[in-house]
């Protein structure tokens, strides 16, 4: 056989190998494809949370908590109404449809609501993420075919003129620029990868305001960022009755005695209080209790009228962030307590908070020298935006700081966590 026929064989021979393999590789390019669209429909971020105690809030502030349930079309909450005198226990599921997952502002899994049985479950999770996870993870097979499975997307949106992934910006009128605010993405996103099993700050927005949350980022996917060991704070009203004498909400443990309000702090993380109601009077703290540590007030109970406490007490929680509302925009770990201090700025000026910004002004003019009030007043305006004049007023309290029931600790480190968020945001409101 001549050189000219071996290769004439040769090319036929390959002619035909090509002509068989072709449907066995459609064949297995459509079984990945339909294999990437299923693990599509399986949202790996918030199946960590599959049966797991949780708490579900909506963007319209309506919150549910009960054990959590993945379904192909969405979620159920499992929980029980309370009985009553006239009724008993009533068992019920709330159903949450997967049409409305961009209605949720985030779902919590708070770290002290959980069985040793779930601890040891979500420290499971934890350990299965490591600082070189992210690096291997682009060799594993599942990957690629996330990949394989999103350019067919991707190239079915273009034929129909779409674009695939869709960005989501929100506008600020005062500064005239775009802020991204969420980032829809997808399954695969190569920032992420690099980041995962890694300290990270994500942008937040809920309900008009701009928060900041560090947590450690364990998973995402196309609708949800998955962090760990985040700290959330969480606004409390306590009713301290002298009454009563003692009581505890969360990690706050309040104590009467001897006409003097003892508060404890039980938590690794720091206590908030803003402010103490007494009757129809207001008293402006400011100030910060340490972790595992308690401060004794010297408060005149009123006449007339309730003794009630306003404070934010800080909780480590999993959360689930929307991606449509929430990017990563830091691989960082702030130092210290600066990571719990989430102090949310409002992306327009929110009018029903007139009336208090009134009634502090009224008090710093009648008492100009009172650095709790200032404080006040200057936490006030910076959750407006308005942060050059919030940072005059913690200048002004922090110019009388030995008059701050902790020396000024607190306002000293919202000043600081403010100077960060300008360097990264600028004003944002006038």
């Amino acid at each position: 056989m001549s050189v000219v026929e071996g290769l004439m064989a040769f090319f036929l021979l390959l002619f035909w190998l090509i002509i068989l393999a072709a449907p066995v590789a459609l064949i297995a390019l459509t079984v990945l494809v339909l294999i990437g669209l299923r693990r599509r429909r399986r949202d790996r971020a918030i199946r960590l949370l599959d049966g797991f105690l949780v708490t579900l809030e909506r963007d319209d502030g309506a919150r549910r908590t009960g054990v959590l349930r993945i379904n192909r079309d969405g979620l159920t909450l499992e929980y029980a109404l309370p009985a009553t005198g006239q009724t008993p226990t009533v068992p019920i599921t709330y159903l949450h449809y997967e049409a409305e997952w961009r209605a949720l502002n985030a779902i919590y899994r708070f770290e002290d609501e959980l069985s040793k049985q779930e601890k040891e479950q979500r420290q499971h999770q934890l350990d299965a993420v490591s600082p070189t996870w992210g690096s291997r993870r682009r060799w594993r097979p599942g990957q690629w075919i996330d990949r394989l499975t999103e350019q067919g997307i991707a190239l079915w949106m273009h034929l129909r003129g779409r674009s695939f992934p869709e960005a989501s910006f929100q506008r600020i009128p005062h500064s005239q620029r775009q802020l991204l605010t969420g980032y829809a993405g997808d399954n695969v996103n190569d920032m992420l990868d690099e980041n995962l099993g890694k300290q990270v700050i994500a942008r937040h927005l809920a309900n008009n305001f701009l928060h900041r949350h560090q947590g450690l980022l364990v998973a995402y996917s196309r609708y949800f960022l998955f962090l760990a060991q985040t700290p959330v704070s969480q606004q409390v009203t306590v009713p301290l009755s002298p009454e009563k004498g003692a009581g505890q909400e969360f990690t706050l443990r309040w104590h009467w005695k001897n006409g003097q309000l003892e508060i404890r702090n039980l938590s690794r993380y720091p206590l908030l209080l803003d402010h103490i109601r007494l009757g129809e009077k207001v008293r402006d703290l400011s100030m910060m209790i340490a972790d595992e540590s308690a401060f004794t007030l010297y408060v005149e109970t009123p006449a007339r009228g309730d003794v009630i406490l306003a404070a934010r007490i800080i909780r480590e929680a999993d959360v689930l962030l929307p991606r449509n509302r929430a990017i990563v925009r830091y691989a960082a770990d702030l130092p210290g307590h600066l990571a719990a201090l989430d102090v949310g700025v409002a992306l327009t000026r929110p009018d029903e908070d007139d009336d208090e910004e009134l009634r502090l002004r009224r008090e710093m003019k009648q008492h100009p020298a009172n650095p709790s009030v200032a404080a006040a007043l200057a936490r006030h305006l910076y959750q407006k935006g308005r942060l050059d004049e919030a940072e005059h007023y913690y200048k002004k309290a922090l110019a009388d700081a030995r008059r701050l029931p902790d020396s000024g600790e607190r306002v000293q480190l919202e000043l600081t966590r403010l100077r960060m968020y300008r360097d990264d945001e600028g004003e944002l409101s006038s």
